[in-house]
């Protein structure tokens, strides 16, 4: 169930992503004509101080996205540091650290102008590596099954907590046929597959579950059909994610294996490019 904590800092990203979206939203259509027009004959366009990487509103952006960006080092802090082990859930963390690692890119893209050269295209492009293989490591992040506290639950402790949801439905009404046809629900799709068709066949599948599931309920569940739905929804899912839980271990490891050195690159380079910049005088002045 989500705690009171979790629903006022969804009303707080959810504000966040608006003012976002409002001001990327600005600048596309203020700076349309700028970002359109050929790299030779932007000097002369009237939103060339604007709207150029060192101009008010690209620098002010840039610098607004670069801040976001070493904001995201915030959760591996909290993840590694014994000190910040109590400083709240670590999974509102990680909504925030997404919400950085989607906006601070969209907002450097739109400080570049969309003109992308030199030691800062290294960085640049380690960001966009960064950010797609973050889908990823979300998806699989949601893959591995956790406990209240966010950590990631041993099989023994997920094959507990099933048979727990198997007791409570079978109080609805479910019978060995039932649970049989439940089963078959959760992994008929799945078996005889390769693990990494499995593991992408998962949303899709997981996409209808619910469907299959009231179907199943009308059959078998015996007065609270919605709970039992919810039940063996739970059951399905967590059965699933327990028949791929090692490719999922692995490819969680991997993927911070190629995740980490891209954050590097890209943080280093930011300092070194956001460094010149200063001591080449580009220091923004709002007003100027």
């Amino acid at each position: 169930m989500e705690t009171r904590s979790s629903k006022v800092h969804a009303v707080v990203l959810t504000a966040f992503s608006l003012a976002v979206a409002v001001l990327v939203g600005w600048t596309i259509k203020s700076g349309w004509g700028y970002f359109t027009t050929p790299l030779s004959a932007r000097p002369h366009h009237p939103g060339f101080q604007d709207f150029r990487a060192g101009g008010l509103v690209g620098h002010g952006i840039g610098i607004l996205g670069s801040f976001m960006i070493v904001l995201l080092l915030l959760y591996s802090m909290r993840k590694r540091m014994h000190a910040l082990q109590r400083a709240g859930d670590l999974r509102i963390w990680l909504r925030y650290h997404i919400f950085l690692g989607i906006a601070g890119p969209i907002l450097i893209t739109l400080h570049t102008a969309f003109k992308v050269g030199g030691l800062v295209a290294v960085s640049y492009w380690s960001m966009v590596a960064v950010a797609l293989s973050g889908f990823f490591g979300r998806y699989l992040y949601q893959q591995l099954p956790r406990n209240v506290l966010g950590e990631t639950m041993s099989v023994e402790e997920i094959e507990a907590k099933n048979e727990a949801v198997l007791v409570e439905l079978s109080n609805l009404g479910m019978d060995d046929r039932a649970a049989a046809l439940l089963e078959d629900i959760a992994l008929r799709k799945l078996e005889h597959r390769a693990a990494p068709v499995a593991l992408l066949l998962l949303p899709f599948l997981n996409g209808i579950l619910a469907r299959q599931l009231q179907r199943w309920a009308l059959r078998f569940a015996e007065g609270d059909r919605p709970a039992a739905v919810k039940l063996a929804k739970a059951w399905a899912l967590q059965t699933r994610r327990l028949r791929l839980f090692d490719l999922i271990r692995d490819l969680f490891h991997y993927w911070h294996v190629f995740h980490k050195p891209f954050a590097f690159i890209m943080i280093i380079v930011m300092i070194v490019h956001v460094g010149v910049a200063v001591a080449l005088g580009y220091v923004w002045k709002f007003g100027s």
